[in-house]
């Protein structure tokens, strides 16, 4: 893959790797999470300019100390007050308008905002 990137080119590669949290991992044992994180790494050593990478993850240890490593622009999103906010609001319109969910009492319709939103984890 790396030797066809060299090829000489007009227009630059955009290459998006997302969600590369949901590859499966398995500690001590080769996986194709740990597979495509040294094939980011290869590809961001080559320094090709026209090459553009965009890895979306959740921040999990692993993931962060390769990836930490390699990048000069880093976003998180992770813990951002929008994000969260707009998780809020999903969740609020989908209890309040939910025919079975309205007859619920105002305390028990919170406490599903509160627990679905504290564990959708920036997602």
């Amino acid at each position: 893959m790396t030797d066809m990137l060299n090829l000489p080119r007009q227009d630059p590669i955009y290459i998006i790797v997302d969600a590369l949290d949901e590859c499966p991992n398995f500690p001590g044992r080769p996986s194709a999470r740990e597979e495509v994180l040294e094939f980011v790494e290869e590809l961001v050593c080559l320094e090709l300019p026209d090459v553009h990478l965009c890895v979306a993850s959740r921040p999990e240890m692993d993931i962060r100390m390769v990836l930490e490593l390699l990048t000069p622009l880093q976003i998180s999103l992770h813990d951002e007050i929008g994000q969260k906010e707009d998780i809020i609001k999903y969740i609020n319109s989908v209890v309040r308008s939910d025919r079975n969910m309205r007859r619920w009492n105002e305390e028990d319709k919170q406490l599903v905002v509160d627990t679905l939103s504290d564990k959708a984890d920036g997602m």
